[in-house]
């Protein structure tokens, strides 16, 4: 019983000190990330910006660690999540800012040179960029894809496109898988994360094949959804191949203006008909999803 108490107080200094640790590591970063800035908003307003946030991130820091003694430990579990996702954040913002990647991918064009720069890399580095657009960085998907039709056309751009965008995918639903699904249980509790994984079961496969095969949902980040899910490893990896193999080379080319003209009255209609049949049969997936399933299935289909 004094081991458990003991082990216990160890547990409880090694949480306050990893708390700590975030929130003192985000401070920094912030200040760091508003003194790179050279221009804006944020240099305009860095000494206001940054007094708002140390006092908002000791705040948060004050509350976890008293709620986390507390009979209120999932606010605490909330809040520390919340500390370590903006300070993490803000850490990687810093690194990208010192390094001057923002200034590469404000357009297209700036983008393109970036890339071309790389000389006979260039392919590796439009490949791994779109690996790390997937998993980690905050870039438009827009901008790579189009820089990657001017620089290789519609084909190569596809295809390097498919080679990045694919491998990213399938490592981002690893990662929900590993990381996700225990996070999301010490969050809620396994009860509560089992009972709603319930709710999309049956569903799963049908919903996440139509909104990955269709550009206006956020694909990216259902790569780690989809690890959290009950979905099948295989069944993942065979259905992103297909449906963003198709999904890349549809925009790849519609990007050239070789498939529906962006220029034509017609063509804008179509494009508007096409994103509302998309939400509408999305809609109508996740509503009668587990009920089409079940009928499959008391049929022997």
């Amino acid at each position: 019983m004094a081991n458990k108490s003991i082990l216990s107080c160890i547990t409880h200094i090694l949480s306050v000190f990893c708390i700590v640790f975030s929130g003192i590591f985000g401070i920094i970063c912030f200040s760091l990330f508003t003194n790179a800035t050279e221009n804006g908003f944020l240099h305009d307003n860095s000494e206001v910006l940054t007094t708002v946030f140390n006092a908002v991130i000791t705040v948060l820091t004050a509350l976890s660690i008293v709620f986390l003694r507390s009979k209120y430990k999932l606010l605490a579990k909330l809040l520390i999540v919340a500390i370590v996702v903006v300070c993490s954040a803000v850490a990687f913002l810093y690194v990208l800012k010192s390094s001057g990647f923002f200034d590469k991918i404000t357009s297209v064009e700036a983008f393109r040179e970036y890339v071309e720069s790389f000389g006979k890399f260039a392919v590796l580095q439009f490949i791994f960029i779109q690996f790390l657009q997937v998993v980690v960085l905050p870039i438009p998907s827009f901008i790579t894809m189009a820089a990657g039709v001017l620089m290789f056309g519609a084909f190569k751009g596809a295809l390097f496109s498919c080679i990045g965008i694919i491998t990213g995918s399938i490592v981002a639903f690893k990662i929900g898988r590993v990381f996700g699904y225990k996070a999301v249980k010490w969050l809620i509790g396994e009860k509560a994360l089992n009972k709603g994984l319930k709710i999309v079961e049956g569903k799963d496969k049908l919903l996440f094949t139509f909104m990955f095969l269709f550009p206006c949902f956020p694909d990216d980040l259902m790569c780690f959804a989809a690890g959290i899910t009950k979905l099948d490893a295989k069944f993942f990896t065979i259905m992103i191949y297909i449906t963003r193999t198709v999904a890349i080379f549809t925009s790849a080319y519609s990007l050239n203006n070789q498939l529906i003209p962006y220029d034509t009255w017609w063509g804008i209609l179509l494009w508007v008909l096409f994103f509302i049949f998309t939400l509408s049969a999305a809609y109508f997936i996740y509503k009668k999803g587990n009920t089409k399933t079940k009928a499959c299935k008391n049929r022997n289909i």
